[in-house]
């Protein structure tokens, strides 16, 4: 997958699946300084240290793909604004990649050969920081993508609530001129004014239906701004 493969269509995530991105995003950072941290004290004789940098780097290699490709939870790299930050100029996979090459080849050089060993230490310290920042940039897009999401939940609801206080409306002018025909017509208005009140018995649903969207919508909000 690349810059110039055909857009994919944008995929509807929830913010709860938003949530745990941002999250195994955040991970993966701590997860590459853990990596170096170990690589160095491997580099100084630790003996357990070289073990505990493989399994982080399984991790973090197994965590890179969930994000970019997907599994059956998570949707992988599903905007378009995340297509670019990983595949185009920014080129995040590949330099995320290039850096889990480098871990292998650091662990992978052979102890007797302590020029290549150091060289490979080197180039892989050299990466820390720069790999720090670009999956710090990878993080703040998912968390782009999570105000996105609010917005965009927030917009559905204030549509809902314009729609719904639409149609009470008309149906309540229904009622109105349903009671008023009614009452013309006296005696023989008595069945359709027992529809005029049903109608109105589903007027208020709805009004309380609107209120208690209105009130959702207000609550939440107070929460994201806490």
């Amino acid at each position: 997958m690349n810059a110039s493969s055909t857009p994919l269509p944008p995929t509807e995530v929830s913010a709860e699946t938003i949530g745990t991105l941002i999250n195994l995003s955040g991970r993966q950072r701590m997860l590459s300084q853990r990596i170096v941290l170990h690589m160095l004290l491997a580099s100084r004789g630790d003996p357990a240290a070289l073990d505990i940098v493989r399994k982080c780097l399984a991790m973090f290699e197994s965590a890179h793909s969930d994000l970019v490709k997907g599994n059956e939870r998570l949707p992988g790299a599903f905007s378009g604004a995340l297509e670019q930050l990983y595949f185009g100029n920014a080129r995040a996979d590949a330099r995320i990649r290039e850096f889990i090459g480098q871990v292998r080849t650091a662990i992978d050089a052979p102890t007797a050969d302590t020029n290549r060993r150091a060289s490979a230490l080197d180039a892989l310290v050299a990466q820390a920081t720069p790999i720090l920042e670009l999956l710090q940039t990878v993080t703040q897009a998912y968390q782009e993508e999570m105000h996105r999401c609010e917005v965009t939940v927030r917009k559905r609801q204030t549509d809902l609530v314009e729609r719904l206080t639409g149609i009470s409306m008309q149906a309540n002018i229904v009622a109105m001129n349903g009671r008023i025909s009614a009452a013309r017509a006296g005696q023989y208005g008595k069945e359709f004014s027992v529809i005029t009140e049903v109608l109105a018995g589903i007027i208020k649903e709805m009004d309380q239906l609107i209120r208690h969207v209105v009130g959702s919508n207000g609550a939440e909000n107070n929460s994201v701004g806490h």
